[in-house]
């Protein structure tokens, strides 16, 4: 389950930050923002608790 998860927006950069319990939720998340419309980049901050 996916907790803890901010998500910041700035043009076609989206920056993710906050705490998950395992790498497979940090890439679903990961991947869940390259999937929506006109993002060019992704910064991946979370952590894995």
């Amino acid at each position: 389950m996916l907790q803890n998860i901010t998500v910041e927006a700035f043009g076609d950069q989206v920056t993710l930050a906050g705490t998950v319990h395992s790498w497979s939720e940090r890439d679903l998340a990961e991947r869940s923002a390259w999937g929506a419309p006109g993002v060019r980049s992704v910064i991946n901050n979370m952590t894995i608790a």
